[in-house]
């Protein structure tokens, strides 16, 4: 797989890594959830080999891929694992705000009120942005962290909170052109949010047929 991001690798072991993890990226996307975990537990030896700060980037995504193993399956050892390599992560590369979203993804399986948490989080950093890391290497732009805090409370459930926090970005719709995959990303909100069953059932068939498996699952 091919990724931009490799020019930030500080060595052969953190560039083999970032590949891997943009593999692993594409086949969560496509569905592939037990296959992501593998190739996410593959960068993460090669990182923690090359001793860069990159190293937190497979922990913290396996911990984003055990919560929704566990979110799908109803694991409850699943879940502690991903809370377990949460709680590793200390900021040597993500920002304050990528680690709030991703303990707060997690906690959505347990706790309601970390819906209206997480809503919350989502507008700070949209109006502080240094609170993220945007250099591709976790999200390339503010879109990015906003679909996926979208994503987290449309799956787990909370459809008013998420309703509400796509009812606010509506007005900035341009947010969500970055990239072919935010795109579909959020026009897969959409679609769940505001569609008909019959809109949503054919944004499912387009979202297959591109290999968008995950986007087909957030918009039925």
């Amino acid at each position: 797989c091919d990724d931009p991001t490799v020019v930030l690798a500080l060595d052969k072991d953190e560039c083999q890594a970032r590949l891997l993890m943009r593999a692993a990226t594409l086949a969560e996307r496509s569905g592939r959830l037990v296959e992501a975990l593998r190739l996410t537990q593959a960068a993460s030896e090669l990182a923690r080999r090359s001793a860069s700060p990159y190293a937190e980037v497979p922990v913290a995504y396996l911990a984003v891929l055990c919560g929704e193993y566990a979110r799908q399956h109803h694991d409850t050892p699943m879940l502690e694992t991903a809370h377990s390599l949460a709680h590793k992560l200390r900021g040597t590369l993500l920002h304050d705000g990528d680690l709030a979203q991703l303990r707060l993804q997690l906690a959505l399986l347990t706790r309601p009120q970390a819906a209206a948490e997480l809503a919350r989080l989502t507008l700070e950093v949209w109006w502080h942005p240094e609170l993220m890391l945007s250099d591709g290497t976790w999200h390339w732009a503010r879109g990015g962290f906003v679909v996926k805090s979208l994503e987290a409370l449309i799956l787990n459930g909370y459809l008013e909170q998420a309703r509400e926090l796509a009812d606010y970005f509506a007005r900035h719709p341009q947010t969500f052109t970055a990239y072919e995959a935010l795109r579909w990303e959020w026009a897969a909100i959409r679609t769940r949010l505001y569609g008909s069953l019959a809109e949503r059932r054919a944004f499912r068939r387009q979202a297959c047929c591109r290999g968008y498996v995950r986007q087909a699952v957030v918009a039925l």
